[in-house]
């Protein structure tokens, strides 16, 4: 499943779907374009392994300050167990078209580790790994905008790779109960 509240941004996406799988096609992949509220509440726990990859607007901005929120919401689209990966990358200089500068001027490892682990554990997302990853590594990922920013100007680039824990959710919240079948 591949979503964005922008649907224009799904259509490269939903036309290197429908290529031979040997050349990167994928029979399956359904494309929805609803924001992040919208597709936590619609289809509830589905996914046991969520990729966000370079997120920018207001997504990246509840994913990298972090908002508890917009974590929760993640969270309700994951199976117990689920994994969660998240690149990203901004630069308030360069990135100031996204709407107010919301990061610190250079997003350091400090913020990373002081800030988001407790927040997404409220979440359910118990962190398993936060780095920063060279640029070029960008490129192994699937999307027009990676590559593009993969051999562009130097910018930092973080990956943040966590679990979905459906029992401390269940008991935080109350809103949630999952059970293995």
């Amino acid at each position: 499943m591949a979503s964005d509240a922008n649907s224009s941004a799904l259509s490269d996406i939903a036309w290197r779907a429908t290529r031979k799988p040997a050349r990167g096609g994928v029979p399956n992949l359904l494309c929805l374009a609803e924001p992040l509220a919208v597709l936590s509440a619609e289809l509830g726990p589905i996914a046991d392994r969520v990729s966000v990859i370079l997120p920018w607007g207001s997504l990246l901005r509840a994913l990298a300050t972090p908002e508890i929120d917009s974590l929760r919401q993640i969270a309700r689209l994951c199976l117990p167990d689920a994994t969660l990966e998240i690149v990203f990358s901004y630069d308030s200089q360069r990135d100031a078209h996204v709407g107010r500068a919301f990061l610190p001027a250079t997003l350091a490892q400090q913020h990373i580790a002081a800030n988001m682990p407790g927040l997404y554990e409220q979440a359910g997302l118990r962190i398993i790994a936060a780095d920063e990853i060279p640029q070029r590594q960008l490129a192994e990922y699937q999307t027009t905008w990676a590559k593009r920013l993969a051999f562009g100007r130097s910018r930092r680039v973080w990956r943040i790779q966590a679990r979905y824990r459906a029992s401390e959710t269940s008991a935080a919240s109350g809103k949630r109960n999952d059970s293995n079948p």
